[in-house]
C-alpha cells in the first residue's frame, strides 16, 4: 500500500477545520501528523475494511481513515460526550458512503459489537487508562475481538527518557499525567493474552517516543 505523505495529511486536516475552532485545538489537529506517525498507521489498514477506533477522541484519526482508507464501516468510542458529538459532526459528510457510528464509552465495558470489525485501532489511548485498570482492559479487549481481527496499537514508550515530554504534553492539554508502559512490557502482555504480533516498531518524532504494535487474534 502506498504511503500517504505527512504534508498531505496536514493539508487535509487543515481543510476540515471548523471556523470556530480554538487556536490550541487548531494546533493539535492540524500539526499532529508531524509528531504522531499517522502515515505509518494508515497503511496498516487495507481499503474496504471495517474499523473500530477505541478512544476516538474528536474523530481525527477516524476522519483520516474515512478519507484515505475507504472503510465499509467505521465506529468509535470515547468517554467524553462532547468529543463524541464532535466526531459525529466531523464524519457526517461521509455517512452516505460509509456506515459511521460514534458512542459514549463508560470506561468499564467494551461494546460487544467490536467483534463485527476487521480492525481495531488504539492510538495514544492506553496511557490515559488508570494503571490499575490497564491489564483488565486488555483482557476484555482480547476476549471481545473477533478471531482473525487485527489490533493496530500505538502508544508512548515509557522506557525512553523522552517519555517526560509526553507527560508535559498531557499535563498541558489534558490536565493529567499519563500511565505509559514500555514497548517491551506491552509486547509481552500481548503475547500472554494470545495475540500474534505481526510487526512492531519504535520511532522518535520531535520529542515523542512512539511505539507501534500490529497484532492479530
Amino acid at each position: 500500500m502506498k504511503k500517504i505523505s505527512t504534508s498531505v495529511l496536514v493539508d487535509f486536516l487543515r481543510s476540515k477545520e471548523a471556523a470556530n475552532t480554538k487556536f490550541t485545538d487548531k494546533l493539535k489537529i492540524r500539526y499532529r501528523p508531524y509528531i504522531c506517525p499517522f502515515d505509518q498507521l494508515l497503511i496498516q489498514i487495507p481499503t474496504g475494511k471495517s474499523v473500530f477506533d477505541v478512544g476516538c477522541g474528536s474523530g481525527q484519526f477516524a476522519l483520516l481513515l474515512a478519507e484515505f482508507r475507504e472503510p465499509t464501516r467505521l465506529k468509535g468510542i470515547e468517554i467524553s460526550q462532547t468529543l463524541v458529538d464532535n466526531a459525529k459532526a466531523l464524519l457526517a459528510p461521509y455517512s452516505s458512503s460509509v456506515f459511521v457510528d460514534f458512542a459514549k464509552y463508560h470506561g468499564d465495558d467494551i461494546p460487544d459489537d467490536i467483534a463485527q470489525y476487521d480492525y481495531v485501532t488504539m492510538i495514544d489511548v492506553a496511557h490515559h487508562i488508570p494503571a490499575k485498570l490497564q491489564h483488565a482492559f486488555f483482557e476484555q479487549l482480547y476476549a471481545k475481538m473477533a478471531t482473525g481481527s487485527v489490533l493496530v496499537f500505538k502508544d508512548i514508550n515509557a522506557s525512553s527518557p523522552f517519555v517526560y515530554a509526553n507527560k508535559m504534553h498531557d499535563l498541558l492539554f489534558a490536565g493529567e499525567l499519563g500511565n505509559e508502559k514500555s514497548f517491551s512490557y506491552t509486547k509481552e502482555l500481548f503475547n500472554k493474552l494470545g495475540l500474534t504480533i505481526l510487526s512492531s516498531s519504535k520511532k522518535l518524532m520531535f520529542c515523542y517516543p512512539h511505539f507501534t504494535i500490529i497484532a492479530k487474534k
